[in-house]
């Protein structure tokens, strides 16, 4: 399939939505007392991202971004 749209692409979407249905098998695989507090999902940036709010052992807040980057068909081999 030739992506003839960027930014956002479908699959760039696609995938961002993966990663948020993924979620509780992401959040087993922290470390006890870790855990994910909330999900920002941004599908119609020109790169779609998904934004873990997450809390440590302690208590402390935390927030880790995934961005979604497509490179252009052409550059892949």
């Amino acid at each position: 399939m030739r992506t003839t749209h960027y930014n956002p692409s479908k699959l760039e979407v696609n995938f961002a939505k993966a990663l948020e249905e993924l979620t509780p098998l992401l959040e087993k695989r922290l470390e006890d007392g870790e855990r994910v507090v909330d999900i920002e999902a941004i599908h119609d940036a020109d790169n779609p991202m998904v934004i873990y709010k997450l809390e440590d052992k302690e208590g402390d807040p935390h927030e880790v971004v995934v961005q979604i980057i497509q490179r252009p068909d052409h550059i892949v081999k």
